[in-house]
């Protein structure tokens, strides 16, 4: 038996992991800037796929680039070279927010807490909301509950404190596999990533639960690169202790 995420939130995933660019379907690459919040979204990590393609066809008119005469890896290179793409964070957010429109008419932000009650800490958030909206914040006891492997759902979260220092992960579970008898066999993800070399960006990982009595951290990963290394299960296991999987508190 075979759960998946709404078709809302599927196409939203899709959209990120097929820009229309040149007449080709290109991954969003990851990229994120903390120093320069004020600039547009899609220049700062935290723009929609559609904000994306259209900041990269401005700059391809302004550079000459014909992104019809390159490939769909050259534009993907192109769209790093000007900072354009998603952290995971906005992609998490971008993502679960239309189905939070069609489902409860208003959108995501409107239902997570944020630290600080002062009147700019407000009219920030009001303003520029996805910014404000880091991994750490998403998955934290203000926003969500943890969640047992053996009750995974679609739309879960994985929390991870990533391998940069002072870093945080989040990944989106879109799919969950069970046996006829109901047991959790297989998890699968979605997230951006800025690891895994010219594939980073947008990417999908399964965890194979091979015991559903172990924690997430013991299960098998297979999202290893071409060396055979699996940068997210290396990032989950820093503080370790402080990781696994999360609802949102608004979600249901």
């Amino acid at each position: 038996m075979t759960e998946t995420i709404s078709p809302t939130i599927q196409q939203a995933i899709d959209e990120y992991a097929n820009l229309n660019l040149g007449g080709k379907k290109v991954v969003t690459p990851y990229y994120i800037n903390d120093r320069r919040r004020r600039d547009l979204r899609a220049m700062v990590g935290k723009g929609t796929p559609e904000e994306i393609a259209m900041e990269a066809q401005i700059w391809a008119k302004l550079k000459g680039v014909n992104l019809a005469d390159l490939d769909a890896s050259q534009i993907k290179e192109f769209l790093s070279s000007r900072n354009l793409g998603v952290d995971c964070s906005a992609f998490i957010i971008h993502t679960l927010d239309p189905y939070y429109i069609e489902k409860k008419g208003h959108h995501i932000w409107k239902d997570i807490k944020i630290p600080g009650k002062g009147l700019m800490a407000k009219l920030r958030y009001t303003l520029r909301p996805v910014e404000q909206l880091g991994a750490e914040l998403i998955t934290n006891a203000d926003n969500s509950i943890e969640v047992e492997l053996k009750d995974v759902q679609p739309g879960d979260l994985i929390r991870s404190k990533a391998k940069k220092t002072n870093g945080q992960h989040i990944m989106l579970v879109s799919k969950v596999v069970k046996d006829d008898h109901g047991n959790v066999t297989e998890i699968e993800y979605s997230h951006s990533s800025p690891y895994y070399g010219k594939q980073n960006g947008i990417k999908t990982g399964i965890i194979k639960i091979t015991d559903i009595n172990k924690p997430l951290e013991d299960q098998e990963w297979l999202e290893l690169d071409e060396h055979g290394v699996n940068h997210t299960k290396e990032g989950f296991m820093h503080f370790v202790e402080d990781n696994g999987l999360r609802r949102l508190k608004s979600w249901q």
